[in-house]
């Protein structure tokens, strides 16, 4: 899911589709993201006012700091109260729960209200073989949970969860013989990932591969290639992700699609900004390459636009799914959806936002009719550290999502004791 660039004040489209989008959503057509009552229908006054209270803790500082210093190795060295203190702040806003049983609740709550759930067991960096297997056992899992609940609708695999990251890297300037036997450790990914997917396949559940960094990226689509060709031939089970805050993911979005129209089979496509700018731009600085980035936030908006455009109109070929917290970005789908006539719950468009975040997209979207779903994070405290520092750091200034959640929360709040 995208983090990097925050929200967007403003409203991307020409003027004429902005004022066909605005026709159309004071006629009913089209979603009101202002429309608050339909957003925290599902949450009690007691609901509003806990979260409230949490988002108003993870927007400070000194929280971050303290989670990403003290408190992860408080929490690794299992010292008495920090896994609570953890499991009743940021974890209880972003994570659905220590497993897949108690996560539970909260994916039939979302199902209740027309929203399902992606489950992302959050393990990240895996590095041995044992760790491997397990992380590759917990999304199987994942599946077989998914085929008997109607709840959730596709698993999250990070390619890292399931190989050594040196390994990838070492693969990622070079075209890939998946026959090659001297790249033991890229074989045992290799297999690891096929048993996922062909279980995915077996079952009807949809796979989506996580976008990581740069100069592992190029190993990671082309193992995703390999399974979309492999598992998508009839329908789409298997996607890949496009960070679009890189400036040479449009393109490779087009040539995956020629590939895919070449090869015989569909595309998966998960249209992200992205995740790891910072870390990008400083591995580039130290290595003296080009940035991978865009030279801009509107840069970024352009190409994540056009992609959704893109998807749009060849929506028979590719599913998409509009990962995104950026409002005009999920505007534009909806009104592009509109225009050429696709229906709200097409098979081959999809929304999604994290958990904790932006849910007055999701429960719109959901009211609308649109297929949406949230990002279930679910594992142990200690597994889910590190997606936990992410989502405090970036939700931190008063800008960021922990921010403008914050701020709806209190209008909502505010809405409903003016008409008691």
């Amino acid at each position: 899911m995208e983090n990097s660039s925050g929200p967007v004040r403003e409203f991307p489209l020409a003027e004429q589709a902005r004022k066909t989008y605005e026709r159309m959503q004071k006629a009913g057509e089209l979603p009101d993201f202002n429309d608050l009552e339909q957003t925290y229908r599902h949450l009690s006054d007691g609901d509003l006012k806990r979260m409230g209270r949490i988002l108003s803790l993870i927007g400070t500082p000194w929280l971050t700091k303290l989670l990403a210093g003290l408190g992860t190795r408080a929490v690794r060295w299992n010292l008495p109260g920090a896994t609570w203190a953890v499991k009743k702040t940021v974890f209880s806003q972003f994570v659905g729960g220590t497993s897949l049983v108690t996560a539970l609740p909260a994916i039939e709550n979302l199902y209740r209200h027309g929203v399902t759930s992606i489950l992302d067991y959050g393990a990240e960096a895996k590095s041995t073989e044992e760790d491997f297997n397990r992380f590759m056992k917990e999304v199987l899992n994942a599946i077989d949970f998914s085929a008997e609940a109607p709840a959730a609708n596709a698993v999250v695999v990070k390619v890292t969860g399931l190989a050594p990251f040196a390994a990838l890297e070492k693969l990622n300037g070079e075209e890939v013989d998946f026959d090659d036997q001297t790249h033991a450790q890229f074989q045992a990914a290799l297999r690891r990932l096929d048993a996922i997917c062909g279980q995915a396949q077996k079952q009807d559940v949809q796979v989506y591969i996580d976008a990581e960094e740069s100069w592992i990226q190029n190993t990671i689509d082309q193992l995703a290639n390999k399974m979309m060709a492999r598992y998508n031939r009839e329908k789409v089970i298997v996607f890949n992700t496009f960070q679009l805050y890189r400036h040479d993911r449009l393109a490779f979005l087009q040539r995956s699609h020629e590939r895919a129209q070449e090869e015989g089979y569909l595309l998966g496509a998960k249209l992200v900004r992205g995740a790891y700018m910072n870390k990008e731009h400083e591995r580039a600085r130290e290595m003296g390459y080009p940035t991978p980035i865009q030279p801009s936030l509107a840069a970024t908006n352009a190409d994540y636009n056009t992609a959704v455009r893109y998807c749009a109109n060849n929506h028979e070929e590719i599913s998409c799914c509009v990962a995104s917290h950026n409002e005009d970005s999920n505007r534009l789908m909806c009104l592009l959806m509109a225009e050429l006539g696709i229906p709200r719950d097409h098979a081959h468009i999809r929304f999604s936002q994290l958990l904790g975040m932006s849910d007055n997209l999701t429960f719109n979207l959901a009211g609308g009719g649109y297929n949406v779903s949230k990002y279930m994070v679910y594992g142990p405290v200690r597994e889910v550290l590190p997606y936990l520092v992410r989502r405090a750091e970036e939700n931190t200034s008063v800008t960021g999502e922990a921010g403008r959640e914050l701020s709806t929360v209190r209008k909502e709040l505010r809405r409903r004791k003016a008409q008691s």
